[in-house]
């Protein structure tokens, strides 16, 4: 998905990528839908995925970013996936799990992203 190329918009965003982005955020939104308090919201731009107004996912040019995960969880989505930081405005995120993944590959990470929304329930009943 990251690898997508085409003409740019105004802001040097591909036609093809924002429909790329879209497509993965649409799968992520099938997946997540039915899960209580969850809402789609936009975060730096990107379809993103709150539960209880905590976010637990992000979906950019760079794939889906699972934001609430515990380091062990992180630790075994990259044991299947490879995994890279979240960068967002020259900003990196270290500690959000982010997966080049195509939509039709989502299943493969409905345990992570499961875990990301519980993770992020949890930190909202904390605070």
């Amino acid at each position: 998905m990251s690898n997508v190329r085409g003409r740019s918009g105004k802001d040097g965003v591909s036609e093809e990528s924002r429909a790329a982005v879209e497509t993965l955020a649409a799968a992520v939104w099938r997946e997540a839908a039915s899960w209580p308090a969850v809402e789609r919201t936009v975060l730096f731009g990107c379809p993103s995925f709150r539960a209880n107004g905590t976010l637990f996912a992000v979906v950019s040019e760079q794939g889906l970013s699972l934001t609430s995960l515990s380091a062990e969880s992180r630790a075994a989505v990259a044991e299947r996936h490879r995994v890279l930081p979240f960068e967002a405005n020259g900003r990196v995120v270290g500690s959000w799990a982010t997966v080049d993944i195509e939509p039709s590959r989502i299943a493969e990470l409905s345990d992570a992203l499961r875990a990301s929304y519980e993770a992020a329930v949890g930190r909202k009943r904390e605070q």
